[in-house]
């Protein structure tokens, strides 16, 4: 991921500038006279630093950059038929980087992502508790939210988006907060929850959204309270909070392209850009993104989870005043994944881009419409609810482990057995590195292995019942 070539700079040699990956990234952008620069938000980038700079000794120890002797026939040792895929892999080959990008890649994602993610789902539980569902209820969703759905295939990588998700759900929670415990803690709350939904702002240009709804939404809470301006003052801590990163967004700006104004997709090559209606690639909605980020094979939120279409019968239990999540709180999640719905669809090259990620610019909208999507499964027959569950769970680990178009990636599945991406990669690097997988491996050991640990650790009594 592009955020990773940022990460090793900040961390192996303290700047900012990643020219010695110039031509790694098509995101990576030569700003004549100053240097190269990460073409996005540095957010995420930032965070996962620094896991990486504590495992900087073990790195260089197991991963130091080496590149392969003069004679080493690079094209011959890389199993891939994208030309794209194999030609990344000739460029860090011939530099030496391969394994240590590897390596970055890896402890990013099992030290940074994974935790990250694995808190959200705690959050969400803690949410579900909130609002009235019981432990019965709230474990089994609060699992299904972190493995059946793109929380669990986005926390394989650096996903900007995802990050964006996870830091707008513990803002939330944090205005959401019991109001009965330290009600004198609230301005503190406040501006915790705004500094979160702020350096989503660094992390991605979506969170304008997020952080704007979040905003709005402060403000009803303290107005169900108190009068407007009252409610208003009190809700700018969470401004306050919000400040901070977006001042640190605009300095970032300015020192890296020299306009604190301009973000950093106004640098990229016009080529980037060019057939779009819109001059940089963003301009006025486009219904064919605004029906793709939806329906898209490819990179659709619905067809890479088709339980949130459950989400849309959760009216009816407001309506019937069944509901646990609030009305207020479900009109938030509504209105929060269509703005970011319809800000996403002014992305014009989306249309072009985001199928090689599958989805993606719809995630941060993920924990919310779970929010309802778990409000519509605590009221149905538990035979269809674990049915549902179980088929999101299906498609989300056939995605997690292929990470091709979601009918791709299940027929594989069904048809040739299980996978681990990381076991993928070494079989097809394997003349070069591991001769004895060049015919291929089985994951199962491995699930075996998982499976057993995951057992031992859910069965684990750890308060001893008393006597």
């Amino acid at each position: 991921m592009r955020e990773l070539y940022l990460t090793i700079s900040l961390a192996e040699k303290h700047s900012v500038r990643v020219d010695e990956f110039a031509d790694l990234h098509s995101d990576l952008f030569t700003i004549p006279g100053r240097g190269t620069f990460l073409g996005h938000n540095p957010g995420g980038a930032i965070l996962a630093a620094v896991p990486y700079w504590l495992s900087l000794p073990v790195v260089n120890r197991v991963a130091p950059v080496r590149p392969p002797a003069p004679d080493t026939k690079i094209s011959a040792i890389y199993k891939e038929e994208r030309p794209n895929r194999l030609a990344f892999y000739r460029k860090v080959r011939e530099r030496g980087l391969d394994i240590h990008l590897g390596v970055a890649a890896m402890i990013t994602s099992v030290f940074f992502m994974a935790p990250l993610t694995a808190f959200g789902v705690v959050v969400l539980y803690w949410l579900l508790g909130h609002f009235g569902f019981g432990q019965k209820l709230a474990v089994p969703l609060a699992i299904l939210f972190g493995l059946g759905t793109p929380m669990f295939f986005r926390a394989a990588i650096l996903s900007i988006n995802l990050i964006v998700a996870l830091l707008t759900l513990f803002a939330l929670y944090l205005l959401l907060w019991p109001s009965d415990t330290r009600p004198e803690r609230e301005p503190v709350r406040y501006l915790i929850a705004g500094l979160l939904a702020g350096w989503g702002v660094v992390t991605d240009y979506t969170a304008v959204i997020t952080v704007g709804m979040l905003g709005l939404f402060c403000l009803v809470i303290q107005w169900q309270k108190k009068p407007f301006w009252p409610a208003l003052k009190s809700s700018l801590w969470f401004a306050a909070g919000a400040v901070g990163p977006v001042a640190f967004m605009l300095f970032w700006q300015w020192y890296c392209f020299g306009n604190p104004w301009l973000p950093a997709q106004f640098y990229g090559p016009q080529k980037f850009f060019s057939g779009y209606a819109s001059e940089r690639g963003f301009g006025w909605p486009l219904p064919a993104i605004l029906w793709g980020l939806i329906f898209d094979p490819l990179y659709g939120l619905l067809v890479f989870a088709p339980i949130f279409a459950l989400a849309l019968y959760h009216p009816v239990l407001i309506r019937r005043k069944e509901n646990r999540v609030p009305k207020q709180v479900a009109l938030f999640c509504w209105a929060l994944a269509a703005a970011l719905w319809v800000f996403c669809s002014c992305i014009h090259y989306t249309l072009l881009h985001q199928w090689q990620d599958g989805v993606r610019y719809m995630v941060p909208a993920v924990p919310f419409l779970f929010l309802l999507v778990a409000d519509v499964m605590a009221r149905m027959p538990r035979v269809w609810a674990y049915a549902l569950a179980a088929a999101a769970v299906f498609e989300t680990w056939c995605l997690a482990m292929v990470r091709e178009a979601p009918l791709v990636s299940i027929s594989r599945v069904v048809l040739q057995g299980l996978e681990v991406p990381w076991l993928t990669a070494l079989v097809k690097t394997a003349p070069q590195y591991l001769p004895a997988l060049a015919q291929g491996a089985s994951p199962l050991p491995f699930f075996v292995i998982l499976v057993l640990f995951l057992w031992i650790l859910w069965r684990t009594d750890k308060h001893p019942k008393e006597s």
